[in-house]
Parts: structure tokens; sequence; C-alpha cells
């Protein structure tokens, strides 16, 4: 809307205050505001408004009727309009206007009954004899309508497209409305329908494999979880763990390879009975909660969900000898964070010592949570043992891990992890799981077949171990070897171990072959002695970083990068998952990992690289991580001391320890005093090697080879003091005596290839 008068120009204005005195201007204004007044209390309040103002009302409401009220807005809109515009001008065209719009409106009262004065009675009478009632509507309507065009320049165009895009609006708003109400109302009706067609489950009996350890039938195809849904008892399905094949014949060969036959001469060995450990207590319902323990979790948890105003149900039941299951499904519109961040007032509500949350449970629209049973199952090493999981499972580095959470028996293989990493607090079952892993091994495996290097800087864990034909270090005459407690001993034997696996590679690659499977076939065709296996158990890995930090994680470092393939497998424990313990190198070569019980998130995701350790229960239970999946909740193995003694006691009488020694370098004499600078031989040799190689020498040279700068310096120092290399006085720049490198290493170790590249 436009003004009707426009601002006048500012000289104009100027000269209109230079030629009007201010007094006079003000006295103008002050009749002109007192005469507008005057004329609306006239109209609104004759009473209050003397004889004149009477006069004035009855008058105007005569000539007008009602429409004499829009008098005195029009005058205010004059004045108004005059004093925007600085002058006085347009009272023509405003007088104009205004008339049409009083006479419109007066005419409009005179066609709704006798209420339009004079003025409006006789238009209106006038019209309706020419035009009829609705002709003189429409005149009235646009005489009013020009009017105010006149008055406020008024673009009606305008007004009816703004009107119209109103409209369009509020269409288009009532429509998804509907739309949505529509939805809501179909989302309903579905609910009510599947509600209403939903039978009413029962508690399913528990799986044959957790009663008995006799094998069903095996099924055509492998098994899935199945649901049981058929008596009414108010329950969600039971989810019934998958009935595990039945055993595959063993094999007389491992992986291809026939068995080693026996010496001339030789005792042949005979694998240890698992009449050693003690059987399984039969009867009882395997740990499994009650239906009535059931049908109170499944209350309480639902109504803890009422309670928080959370649409949620369970929907699925998954019994376990350690912990159950239950599988909530959400309602349209709940998230995941809603329920997760409730974990503490469920575990409040269901007097549990600790739930886990699964969210989501993979492949599933249900998020699991984890209760633990009244009283847990007793899960035997012996069990697992006996189970179709290990006795059809031919692999030589197969290894009890204990029962799933819907109580599978479970194994796992050295060969396929191929190296696992056992952390978690102190009494939470980690060394069990060790003892485990090593007592399966030495129940199924001959000696010559698997060797044992232990490491227990603690000398309480694998002690139990002393004299086991099957212990392994490969610096240390078989007579004489033991299980390693000092961590200076424990560096050197990994070293050592990497240098058997160095020597493997040169033969693997001389008979064209991949890996140790393939190379004990082609041994076998040939008539040649196999390679066995070699384990490498640390059962504390932070104390040997505390010891020799350098050597350890160098050797770990590259074991567990490459020994995969040449038959060395590596098992380290620790109960202190700290990312000093378990740097970066460590973990990115351990894919396979078993977190038991942990103090703090930290601790759990520094293990398995997520939160979950911290809510298990200890004593064996656990986290299972491999390559790939997802964590999986698992019951470790129990294993006594007891059972591990009468084990040991029988390895004993089956023969000693018997293994080729690495091919040791012999040094000159005076050699021994390396060893004050805590050098090596086969270091020093190296570094002669290095040097005679690169034509140069300097201690960021030693320290890239070596990775240490202490011990950079240490072999920098020797070689100076043997007479190696010699820094002239007032140079930076050292003398190497090539020549005298050369002679050395002819005639002190006629081994080493000077020739052949590399050290």
């Amino acid at each position: 809307m436009n003004s009707l008068f426009k601002r006048a120009p500012e000289k104009r204005r100027a000269a209109k205050k230079k030629s009007e005195s201010v007094l006079a201007r003000s006295a103008r204004w002050a009749v002109a505001s007192t005469a507008v007044a005057f004329l609306a209390c006239a109209l609104a309040a004759p009473s209050h408004s003397g004889d004149l103002g009477r006069w004035l009302h009855e008058s105007l409401t005569w000539l007008l009727g009602p429409a004499a009220f829009l008098l005195p807005l029009w005058a205010a809109y004059v004045m108004l309009a005059t004093w925007r515009a600085g002058e006085s001008r347009g009272f023509l065209t405003a007088g104009v206007g205004g008339v049409l719009v009083l006479l419109g409106a007066s005419t409009l009262c005179g066609v709704a009954g006798p209420w339009g004065g004079w003025a409006g009675n006789h238009l209106a009478q006038l019209s309706g004899g020419a035009l009829g009632r609705f002709g003189t509507v429409t005149a009235a309507l646009a005489a009013a309508a020009v009017g105010a065009q006149i008055l406020f320049h008024i673009a009606w165009g305008e007004v009816l497209k703004a009107a119209l895009a109103h409209a369009s609006a509020d269409l288009a708003a009532w429509k998804a409305g509907r739309a949505e109400m529509s939805a809501a109302a179909a989302g309903v009706k579905k609910r009510e329908k599947e509600a209403a067609e939903k039978k009413e489950p029962r508690i399913a009996p528990m799986p044959e494999a957790a009663k008995s350890k006799d094998a069903p039938p095996p099924p055509a195809e492998e098994p899935k979880p199945v649901k049981r849904e058929t008596a009414a008892n108010g329950l969600p399905p039971i989810i019934e763990a998958p009935k595990p094949a039945a055993p595959k014949k063993k094999p007389a060969a491992v992986n291809g390879a026939p068995a080693a036959p026996a010496e001339p001469g030789s005792t042949p060995y005979t694998l240890p009975s698992l009449d050693l450990l003690s059987a399984k207590k039969e009867g009882g319902n395997g740990g499994r909660p009650s239906e009535a323990e059931i049908r109170d979790a499944v209350a309480n948890l639902e109504g803890t969900f009422k309670a928080f105003e959370i649409d949620a149900k369970v929907t699925g039941i998954s019994p376990g000898p350690v912990i159950t299951r239950y599988e909530v499904s959400p309602g349209s519109g709940v998230t995941v964070n809603s329920i997760v961040a409730r974990a503490d007032d469920i575990a409040l509500t269901m007097k549990a010592r600790g739930i886990r949350m699964i969210a989501p449970i993979p492949g599933k629209a249900a998020i699991g949570i984890e209760i633990p049973n009244a009283k847990g199952a007793f899960v035997g090493m012996r069990e697992i043992l006996e189970s179709p999981a290990m006795t059809g499972n031919d692999a030589p580095l197969a290894f009890a891990l204990g029962l799933s959470s819907d109580g599978t028996p479970l194994s796992a293989d050295l060969q396929t992890m191929p190296h696992v990493l056992v952390a978690g607090a102190t009494n939470s079952g980690k060394s069990v799981m060790v003892h485990s892993l090593i007592g399966s091994i030495l129940f199924r495996m001959p000696p010559d077949r698997v060797k044992l290097l232990l490491i227990d800087p603690k000398r309480i864990e694998l002690s139990f171990y002393e004299g086991i034909p099957h212990l392994y270090d490969p610096k240390t005459p078989p007579d004489k070897v033991q299980v390693i407690t000092n961590g200076k001993a424990a560096a050197a034997a990994l070293k050592g171990l990497v240098r058997v696996m160095e020597d493997r590679y040169e033969k693997f690659q001389a008979w064209r072959v991949q890996n140790i499977q393939q190379y004990n076939r082609e041994a076998a065709a040939r008539g040649e002695k196999q390679e066995y296996y070699i384990v490498v158990v640390i059962d504390e890995l932070a104390d040997l970083m505390v010891v020799s930090r350098d050597i350890v994680e160098d050797s770990i470092q590259r074991l567990t990068q490459m020994a995969r393939a040449v038959g060395i497998h590596m098992v380290i424990a620790t109960q202190r998952p700290s990312v000093d313990v378990l740097t970066g190198v460590i973990k990115a070569n351990l894919p396979s990992r078993i977190a038991m019980r942990v103090a703090t998130k930290v601790d759990s995701k520094v293990i398995i690289d997520q939160n979950g350790a911290e809510a298990l229960l200890g004593k064996g239970d656990a986290l299972y991580m491999t390559p790939g999946q997802d964590p999986a909740r698992i019951q470790g193995a129990f294993v006594s001391t007891t059972e591990l003694g009468a084990l040991v006691d029988y390895l004993k009488t089956q023969g000693k320890p018997d293994y080729r020694l690495i091919d040791v370098i012999s040094g000159p004499a005076g050699a021994e005093d390396l060893a004050q600078f805590g050098v090596e031989l086969l270091e020093f040799t190296q570094a002669l090697k290095l040097v005679l190689e690169r034509k140069r020498v300097s201690q960021d040279l030693l320290k890239a080879q070596f990775g240490s700068s202490a011990r950079a310096t240490n072999l920098l120092s020797l070689l100076e003091i043997k007479g190696f290399i010699h820094k002239p006085e007032g140079s930076n720049k050292w003398n190497i005596h090539f020549d005298k490198i050369e002679d050395y290493l002819t005639k002190n170790f006629p081994q080493v290839d000077l020739k052949k590249p590399g050290i």
C-alpha cells in the first residue's frame, strides 16, 4: 500500500518552513487534530460532546447511517498524509476517494435494512429498481473498492495473488495431514493384525548338545538357529542353539601329511587319555534359567520399558549356560540409544551383576540384552574335547574354546587365527584360558608334530609343564630346555625363533612350497623328516616389555607378520591391556583376540576396539573376536591344576624333549667380551656385514637396522674398539678398514657369504 501524498522535495519543504512561521504551522495542526478528535468523540460518545457534538452525531448518522463512523478515520488519514507530504495538496483526490467509500458503505447498509441514512437508503432504492438487490450490492462494493484504490493505491492484483497463494498452501498442508493420519491408521491396523495372528509360544527344551556328550544325527546342511512356538504360556519364542554336526572320522593324516613313523629303537608315543580330566556331572539344566525365571525376567524388562515410556517388546529368548540373551524389538520411532541409555536401570530392575547390550544384533531388527543366569553352569575342558567341535576337527592346532552364549561347544584353530591375544584383569580366567589351549594341544598332538616355547615371567602359571617332551627353545639344548622365566633369556629365545623362521623360509623356497602343509607332504613323499609346528606362549607380555622392550617388540613384530606360513604361531597373554604394552604394531598383527573381564571401557577398547569387556562376569566369561566378525560371547573351558598335574606326569613318561638346535655361529677367541656391551655375536657379525656392503658407517645406519639407539651406540663402540673403524683427530668422518673386516669374516665366519647381499 502506497501513501496518498508523496513526500515533498527537501528544497520545497525548506522554502515552506521559511515562508510560514512556526507558530502559524503549529496552530494549524493543533486545530486540525482537535477537529478530528472532536468529530470522533461526537460520533462515538455524543452525550459527552455537548450540543455541537450531539448535533453532528444526529446530522451525520441521519445522512450516512453507520457509515458516518468512517469519517474520523478518513480525516485522520488525510491529515497524516498531508504531514508526510510536507505541503497541503491532493485534497480533491482524497475527497473523491473518501466520498466513494462513504457512499458505498452507506448503500450497503441501506440494502441490508433502513440503516443507510438518507443518502444510503435513497441510493439503495434507486439502484434496486434498476439493478436489483444483487446488482446494488455489487455496485456498492465496487464504489467502495474504487474509493479505497484512490485513497491507498491498493494493487488488487497482488492482493488476489497473495490470497490465492495462501489458500494453495493451506490446501497442501491439509492434504499432507490427511495422508499422515492415513499412514498412522494403517500402521496401527497392521500391528493389531500381527498381534492377533501371533501364536503364544512355550519354553523349548534344553538343546541336546548341552545335555549329553552324544552327538545327534548329522543334518543335511549347516544348521541354523530355530524358534519353537507351541503351547501358550505368555512367553516370547525360545531360540534354540543349532544342533552340532556329527563327528567326522579322524583320518590317519593331519593336513594331508601322514604321521611320521617312529624311529628304530624308540618307544612309540601314546596320546594321553581324556580320563585324566574330570567327567561332566550328569543331571541339572546346564545353567539355563527355569520357565518361571524367564517369565519374571520378561515381565521386569517390559515393565522397565513401560515405566520409561519406551515402546519395546521382548520378541525372543536365547538361554545359555551362563547368560540368557533377550531380544528386544523397539516400536516405530523408538531409537536404539533410548534403550541403551537405560542399561543401568535395567540392571537395577533385574538385580543383575551386570548386563551387556548388543545394539543392534547383527542381521536382526532387535537389540540383545545379555543378563547373567542366577547360577551359571560349570564348563569343563573334557566336555569340549569330547564334543563334535573337537572330535570332528583334525587340525593339529585346534583347541577347546568353550561354550557359546547359547550352549554350543566351540573350538578354534591357531592355524587360521593365526596368532591370538588373551587379555583381562586378574582373576578373570585369562590363565585358565591359556592352560585350556595348551592342554588341548597336548591331549591331541605328539611332540614330533607340535613344540611349545613357553615364556612365563611370573614363574607360577606355566611351571606345570616343566619336563614335558613338547618343550622347545631354539637356543637351548634339548636336555637343558625348560620353561623360560628370565626376561633376557626370553628375548634371546624370540630372536632365535626369528632365525628359525628365516631358515625355514629358505628351505621352503628351495623346495618351491608355500607353507608348512605343502612342505610336510613333499617331505613325506621324499622320505625325509617333516617340520613341526611351534606354538609360542607368553603368559605376561607387560613384564617382557619392561625388561627387553626393543628386542621383544621387534621379534614379536617379525614373527606375527611372517611366521604363519612356516608353522610358528603366537599366544600372547597380558593382564595390563594398555597402549604402552599392546602397541599399535603388536595389535595390528594379532587379529584374533579373547577379551576377559577388564576394569574400564578404555581397557576394553584397547583389546577389542570397542566396549563390552567391562560388562563381563569373570571366571572364564569372555568375548572372542576373529577377523571380519563381531565379538561373540563365550564361556571358557575350565581345567584345574590337579588335572594339569596328572597330564604332565603322564607326558613325562612318554619321553624327553628332542629337537635340532639352530646353526650357531661360532666366533673367535675373545668374543665373550661382546656381552659386556650387551651385544650378541650374531648382531656383531651382522653389523660387520652391513658396513661392508654399505661402504659407510654411522649411528643412524645401525639404528635403522637394529631398531635402537642404545644398541647402535654399543655396536659403534665395539667396531671402534676392535679396530675396524676409527675417526682421525679433528675429523667427524669414520675411516673404515674394509680389508680387515673382510679378513675377519672370512677367517672366523666362513659360513657367511660375502658375495650374497643382505645380512
